[in-house]
Formats: structure tokens, sequence, C-alpha cells
């Protein structure tokens, strides 16, 4: 009898032992998470159009907070649903400064008197330890680049200008990839309203330049 009883716990010493150091159960495999995919224009058949089809209509870059609300609120106007382009690029900016240097920011506030009275905004800018300079604007587009250096002239007293390449962020707006034709149309329609300045540019060359978008 005595023997039976050892044997019975014997195994169950055994049964436990194999519980005990049993491999745990793995992680229960997780669900298929689901990404929502853009719905690429169809034709009238229904059949979807592919990629290399497509065609986007991008205005030009703008950078001034003014300018970005401005040109959003026109397009929003003319019925559209414009796509933000945020991106960083490098452009030429244009420097005025007047050609004198001052020690004293008090003495170049007191140098850009004649500049002030014609209605040019000054910035005096610390350029390094005990020499200041007057900046008389710094300009990104071409136009109003001009525009300044015939006014700078006309005020008679010598200025320096100055180009250097600089990375800034910069907006642009697009819509949505559609087909060659709509692309023209909608290029068309921007380009009649003489701000936008619109480019037409197949949807794969857009994806490399741009990705997405915003």
């Amino acid at each position: 009898m005595n023997s039976v009883v050892r044997i019975a716990l014997l195994l169950l010493l055994a049964i436990a032992a194999i519980l005990i150091w049993q491999k745990p159960a793995s992680a229960p495999t997780p669900a298929k998470v689901r990404l929502a995919v853009p719905v690429q224009p169809a034709t009238d058949n229904n059949q979807k159009i592919s990629s290399s089809e497509l065609w986007r209509v991008v205005t030009r870059r703008v950078i001034s907070k003014d300018a970005i609300y401005t040109l959003t609120r026109r397009l929003k106007a003319m019925g559209l649903e414009p796509i933000t382009i945020r991106h960083q690029e490098d452009v030429t900016m244009h420097a005025f400064d007047d050609a004198q240097l001052y020690t004293t920011r008090k003495a170049a506030w007191e140098g850009s008197k004649i500049w002030r009275d014609n209605g040019i905004e000054v910035t005096i800018i610390k350029a390094q330890k005990d020499i200041f300079l007057v900046g008389l604007g710094r300009f990104y587009q071409a136009n109003y680049t001009e525009e300044m250096q015939n006014k700078l002239r006309e005020i008679g007293k010598a200025f320096r200008y100055q180009q250097r390449t600089v990375p800034i962020p910069t907006i642009r707006f697009t819509f949505a990839p559609m087909q060659k034709a709509d692309a023209e149309k909608l290029w068309q329609k921007l380009n009649d309203s003489g701000v936008m300045m619109p480019v037409q540019i197949p949807e794969m060359k857009f994806q490399m330049l741009y990705g997405s978008g915003e």
C-alpha cells in the first residue's frame, strides 16, 4: 500500500514539474492593419487610370504669410480645393544695404535718415563687433528687386547690392491628380487669373519632387 502511495506521489510531482516548465504560450498574432489608399481617378467606364497617365497642376511658390493667405482665398473663391505643398527650397535672396558701415547702432540710425525720409523701411544690423550696417530690404522675386533698385537709385545715396542663395520654407498649391485634358483646362483657368503662374507636371514626376503634398 505504501509503495502505491509513493508511486502516485511521484507521478503527481512529475506532472507538476512538466506543467511548471512548459514553454509559455506565444503571443496572439496581431490583427492586420488596414491602411486607407487614395482612390485613383476613374474613366467614365469606371476603369482606374494608372499614375503614368495622370497629371498635376502646381502654382508658383509663395513665401510670405500675406501671399499664402491671399492665394488660398483666391483659389477657394474660384471653387477649387487646393492642396498645400510645404517644401524647403534654395532661393536667391537679393539684399540691399547702405554702402557705408557704422561703428555704433546710433550712428547707423542717424545715417539711415535719408532712406527713411524717402519711404524706405530700414533695419539696423549688427554685422560684427563695433560694425553696424543699414539694411534696405531683402527680396526673393526679381520684379520686386528691380523696383527697389530703381527707387534706391532715384534717392541718389550709395548702396550695396548682393545676391545670396539661402534655404527657406516655401508654399505651393496643387490639386488632385487628373487626366491630361482636365489638367490643361485647370492650367488655363489659373493662368488666366494672372497671378498663379501654374505649371503642369506628370504625376510620377510630381511624386518624385514633392511626395504626396503636405
